[in-house]
């Protein structure tokens, strides 16, 4: 089964179709003539459009007519096509290189689905061109290629988290990984939702309740470990003692299985290092290490520790 990011990409066709767009040509007879490809094919790559949700597709008389939609990704993609109609966009925008450009534009090195011999060869290739310079940014004079990057991106994170419920809320997100809220009693479409934060603390009997279930959307993550659960929960609201200390149950439970080395580097991810370490040393030695992010004193931590069951070191008076 297709998920939202397998539809992510571009084909050569697809793009081929817009850059007619772009001259007027509507009529599915002009398109397919001009393209020189097969109704079955041209038919195809419209579907794959519409549920990008770039185009449309009406009737004048007894033709067919196809035109950019209104959503705002769809203008910023004509104007995209139609100010640098000289560029072989078809070849820039096709299979992984959007994936790779949109990661570019967010300064993202997180290109984990891409082999790295085909990463530097798409990289070789965009600097060729000037679509990026030799820093690895996308270059200034293409920024109608950034804007679009970024607002097709936001409607593709909408498009996954919708695949699980309409009410989803993302909590965070990370070019098409993302941390999603939704009510409970949801059926996760595919493999890449994983339950995850509090939602799963059960497993580790830590029986927290809610309304709420937690998802993790993932492309390349298979298994969501303790560590991850950790990170995520406090990904839910940073800052919330709430869920710092539910964070802190679960490593204090789980100190003896926690791998400080996959949790300290997958902190850095999201951007949570700085907490994590706090929460490691004020286990460890017991003292508030003075971080907004952990509001409790070790009696007060002991004490919520107690009530969950968690077993916790003699407090020293």
């Amino acid at each position: 089964m297709k998920t939202s990011a397998d539809k992510y990409a571009f084909s050569k066709t697809e793009i081929k179709t817009l850059k007619e767009l772009t001259k007027g040509n509507y009529e599915l007879s002009t398109i397919q003539t001009t393209l020189n490809i097969k109704p079955s094919r041209l038919t195809y790559n419209l579907k794959k459009l519409q549920n990008k949700d770039l185009i449309k597709i009406t009737r004048k008389g007894a033709k067919k007519q196809v035109t950019f939609s209104n959503t705002k990704h769809a203008v910023l993609l004509k104007s995209l096509l139609s100010i640098y109609d000289h560029v072989d966009w078809e070849n820039i925008l096709k299979d992984k290189a959007i994936k790779i450009l949109s990661q570019i534009s967010t300064n993202s090195n997180n290109h984990t689905d891409v082999a790295r011999n085909t990463l530097w060869r798409y990289i070789k290739d965009f600097k060729s061109r000037g679509i990026i310079t030799q820093k690895n940014k996308i270059n200034p004079q293409f920024r109608a290629l950034t804007e679009f990057l970024e607002e097709y991106q936001n409607f593709f994170v909408q498009k996954i988290a919708n695949e699980l419920s309409d009410n989803s809320v993302i909590l965070w997100q990370h070019n098409l990984e993302l941390l999603i809220r939704t009510p409970k009693t949801i059926k996760t479409p595919n493999r890449n939702f994983q339950k995850t934060a509090t939602s799963i603390f059960p497993h580790y009997d830590l029986p927290l309740f809610s309304n709420f279930d937690f998802y993790f959307y993932s492309t390349t993550k298979t298994l969501i470990k303790p560590e991850d659960a950790i990170l995520h929960t406090l990904l839910i609201e940073q800052g919330n003692v709430r869920y710092s200390t539910y964070t802190l149950l679960l490593l204090k439970k789980m100190e003896k299985q926690i791998d400080q080395t996959y949790l300290q580097r997958e902190a850095k991810h999201y951007g949570l290092e700085n907490q994590v370490e706090s929460m490691l040393e004020f286990l460890q030695t017991h003292i508030h290490p003075n971080d907004e992010h952990l509001l409790l004193t070790w009696e007060e931590f002991t004490e919520k520790a107690r009530e969950y069951g968690v077993m916790t070191s003699k407090i020293n008076v």
